[in-house]
């Protein structure tokens, strides 16, 4: 008899593990206006699932790709910028009437796109400096997905929504939220 009373109890434990946590930051997120008031839309969370976990790695990765991405298309218009100076200095070189101040204009153009292009080639992202001496392998964020009904305030309606939510590694905090696209 105790063992099964104890199998139950720890079954019980088990099963209100982490989806509760998380279910009451998330309710506590959904029901809190933009001014801070908690808001009673009797949440009910109907599938809770861990997606994944953000590490420093995965941050470093994401801020590299996003830099080099922009890095890339601004690289792209300052050669364009120098293709066009080019072409119009060899056409002042050439003219009937040479201008030597249309000439050092468009190499004075030239000079300083070629200064921001070795610049922009050396550039790194300014955001890795916050991750310098952490761990690859430290947990940022928890993104957990959740599919909840609540009543809407205004309406008094029943909807049901799904979003990802974006805690904290404890999963004390919720930063944010992003609806899923169905």
């Amino acid at each position: 008899m105790k063992r099964i009373i104890l199998l139950s109890l720890v079954s019980l434990l088990f099963s209100c593990g982490t989806t509760s946590k998380y279910e009451k930051v998330i309710a506590d997120f959904v029901q809190t206006d933009s001014k801070g008031a908690k808001l009673d839309m009797n949440f009910k969370a109907e599938k809770l699932e861990e997606v994944s976990r953000v590490t420093v790695a995965d941050s470093i990765k994401i801020i590299t790709d996003n830099f080099n991405t922009e890095r890339d298309k601004q690289m792209a218009s300052l050669e364009k910028t120098l293709s066009i100076f080019t072409e119009n200095i060899e056409k002042a070189k050439v003219a009937h009437r040479p201008s030597q101040t249309m000439i050092n204009s468009y190499q004075s153009s030239i000079d300083k796109t070629n200064e921001r292009i070795n610049a922009l080639k050396e550039s790194v992202p300014e955001e890795l400096a916050r991750y310098e001496n952490r761990d690859a392998s430290d947990i940022l964020t928890v993104v957990v997905r959740c599919t909840y009904s609540v009543d809407e305030p205004i309406t008094n309606k029943r909807t049901t929504e799904t979003f990802d939510f974006f805690l904290s590694p404890d999963g004390t905090r919720c930063y944010f939220q992003k609806r899923v696209k169905e």
